[in-house]
């Protein structure tokens, strides 16, 4: 299975090489080591429709000494007409056979009616195996009967919020909006006040998250985009592993597990 995922240093003349070069993720060098990850919805999550959609990300983050941390990820996530979402993500980079460095990448699908969640990984390092886990849902009890000791309020950072009206992402028209933090001199130990803002951009039809995007004086400058989105069935080559891989689905294991000896 071909993955969709790419990663480009970003430097102009790198990136137009690489972008010259293969689409494959594995072909393209060099990799980063290591990525961070902001928390990310679900593409048409309140639609629940069939999609592909192709999600570009960036982190750029400037260090105490004049080093800076950059890096462009493109990947892709689906939902076929049954519900099963499908995701990827980079665990990291390795140097193959060749003396390469190549792109570890993790599958994984969760499947809402079979409650099963499978992945695998493809890449130099990876085990040419896939996993089926079986999730039981046990209902959490109700946190409101449960009772909690007195604290006074802690202080809270000063938010404002504000509308940045309506453009036009991945063929749709989405409306956004900015949140801007600031915490004030002293409360964390800050000498002066640390200002950090965020913007979440929705299609204004369907509500979807299209983009977000973050900026911190501690953590950088992050960004998730929907660069693409094609509605309708994905190709079923996303949910399949790899032809060699051996499935092992551990419900059989737990069965065999429960039953006296």
């Amino acid at each position: 299975m071909r993955s969709a995922i790419r990663v480009v240093l970003a430097t102009p003349l790198l990136a137009a090489t690489l972008l010259a070069a293969h689409s494959s993720a594995q072909s393209l060098t060099p990799c980063a080591r290591s990525v961070f990850f902001s928390v990310e919805p679900e593409v048409l999550s309140a639609s629940k429709s069939a999609y592909t959609a192709l999600v570009t990300k960036t982190f750029e983050l400037r260090l105490y000494d004049g080093n800076t941390i950059h890096w462009t990820i493109q990947d892709t996530q689906a939902r076929d007409e049954g519900g099963r979402l499908m995701r990827q993500h980079i665990e990291g980079c390795n140097i193959d056979s060749n003396g390469q460095p190549q792109l570890r990448i993790r599958t994984s699908i969760f499947d809402p009616a079979a409650k099963t969640d499978t992945s695998w990984s493809t890449g130099p390092g990876s085990m040419a195996l896939a996993t089926i886990m079986h999730s039981h849902i046990i209902a959490p009890p109700n946190m409101g009967e449960i009772a909690r000791t007195p604290h006074p309020r802690d202080p809270r950072p000063e938010t404002t919020i504000e509308d940045l009206g309506t453009r036009t992402i991945a063929g749709l028209e989405a409306t956004g909006r900015r949140r801007t933090e600031v915490i004030p001199a002293g409360l964390d130990g800050n000498d002066l006040p640390l200002k950090s803002m965020s913007e979440t951009w929705t299609s204004v039809k369907d509500h979807i998250v299209l983009m977000m995007t973050t900026d911190s004086p501690r953590m950088g400058h992050y960004s998730w985009e929907v660069t693409n989105l094609t509605l309708g069935p994905p190709d079923p080559a996303l949910f399949t592993p790899p032809a060699n891989y051996k499935v092992w689905d551990n419900e059989p294991q737990a069965v065999a597990a429960a039953r006296p000896q």
